[in-house]
């Protein structure tokens, strides 16, 4: 049973728990995940509690020493926060929630923008002319949804999606090779498996998998773009646990990315003809 600490008030009593909780802990954590310091969170949390305060009143339900109350207050204040009342002793108070909301999910996007902005900026910038023959491993089907994406949107003019089963044929996925084919590229959804050939949506050709052309492999998707880029994927069971996951590589401008491009899509007898 929590620990209650009543303390009195020109204007009343109030009660408020002394102990933090866990759930108390995961909103710290959260608040310092959106670019608070640990004081900062830990006085504004205490804030929530009390309506308002000062800094020995906050100190007491934050478990913060008074003499940090002020500065965190200080940063919650530039942060927009927190208001200050100009009186002996100075009192603190928040402002409402979805305005705080607003301020630290305003804050949190305008510092990833800027960061992603200066990686852009630096992307490669270190490296050398030579490219590497590079072969990428990716594990997750979310991840690997995620780097179809990426291909579909830089193909320029042509672009193959194989699929073995209808669950590969996603919302993003199917968004991703309609936007493809909106921009002018042909774009191809080539299975063996009927029920996948029936998810394909207006917009994009299907292309039946000769029977005779199926390969004896666990094969899960196939991606070409380009003549340039393949990715392939396959369900790997993890040993021990039984788990199954969808594994892919992918590779492009590169000669083994040339070789198979080749040897897929003459498997396939050309599903561009």
């Amino acid at each position: 049973m929590p620990v209650t600490l009543v303390r009195k008030y020109k204007q009343g009593t109030r009660q408020f728990p002394t102990d933090r909780t866990m759930q108390d802990e995961d909103a710290i954590q959260g608040l310092k995940r959106l670019g608070l310091t640990t004081y900062e969170a830990r006085v504004f949390l205490a804030l929530q509690k009390l309506g308002s305060g000062a800094a020995s009143e906050v100190s007491e339900v934050a478990d913060v020493p008074r003499s940090q109350v002020y500065g965190a207050a200080e940063g919650l204040e530039k942060h927009g926060l927190v208001e200050t009342q100009q009186s002996t002793p100075t009192v603190y108070r928040p402002v409402p929630l979805e305005q705080a909301r607003r301020q630290l999910l305003d804050q949190l996007a305008e510092t990833g923008a800027e960061t992603f902005d200066y990686l852009d900026t630096i992307q490669n910038s270190a490296a050398g002319e030579e490219r590497s023959e590079s072969i990428w491993l990716i594990r997750g089907s979310d991840v690997i949804d995620s780097r179809i994406v990426s291909i579909a949107e830089e193909a320029d003019e042509r672009l193959l999606y194989g699929a073995d089963e209808p669950g590969m044929v996603g919302p993003e996925v199917v968004e991703a090779l309609l936007a493809t084919a909106d921009g002018g590229v042909t774009v191809v959804v080539a299975s063996v498996n009927e029920a996948v050939l029936e998810q394909v949506p207006d917009g994009l050709a299907a292309y039946r998998v000769p029977e005779e052309r199926v390969m004896d492999v666990d094969t899960g998707r196939l991606v070409v773009a380009d003549d340039a880029t393949i990715l392939m994927s396959t369900h790997q069971t993890e040993f021990g646990n039984g788990v199954t996951e969808e594994v892919a590589f992918w590779t492009t401008e590169t000669t083994f990315a040339s070789m198979l491009v080749e040897l897929a899509e003459g498997w396939l007898k050309d599903p561009f003809q």
